[in-house]
């Protein structure tokens, strides 16, 4: 039997400290919004489920103790110059890795939870940083 496809991901569970503020950021850093259809399922303290603006990307967020593991987000060259810049901009705290067939950003959010844009563009990305 052939192993079945997967479409992407779906969403990502994250515990936050403050649910009200993680949305908040989320918005303002990442231009995340709260998907009306699934919100009904947020009792107070999650899950409340956030989407990028492109529909690619669903977290959905419980407002509980201890760190999730982080989300990996994907970026083409440019998007990902263009991120270095927003973060910058944000006085978000960043480390940068050459992985010499891809570069990775890492950062956290509010929580402590780590997170990663990575790019595959490396000749792009190289040539313009």
């Amino acid at each position: 039997m052939a192993l079945p496809y997967l479409s992407g991901v779906d969403h990502c569970h994250l515990n936050v400290a403050n649910l009200e503020q993680a949305v908040t950021w989320y918005k303002t850093v990442l231009g995340f919004h709260i998907v009306p259809e699934l919100a009904v399922w947020d009792e107070g303290k999650g899950p409340l489920t956030l989407e990028d603006t492109g529909a690619t990307v669903r977290l959905a967020l419980f407002e509980a103790e201890g760190k999730s593991k982080g989300i990996a987000f994907g970026a083409s060259g440019e998007q990902f110059i263009a991120w270095l810049k927003h973060f910058h901009e944000l006085n978000i705290k960043t480390v940068l890795a050459d992985h010499q067939l891809t570069y990775s950003v890492y950062f956290q959010d509010l929580s402590g939870n780590s997170h990663e844009i990575t790019s595959h563009d490396h000749v792009y990305i190289t040539a313009n940083i």
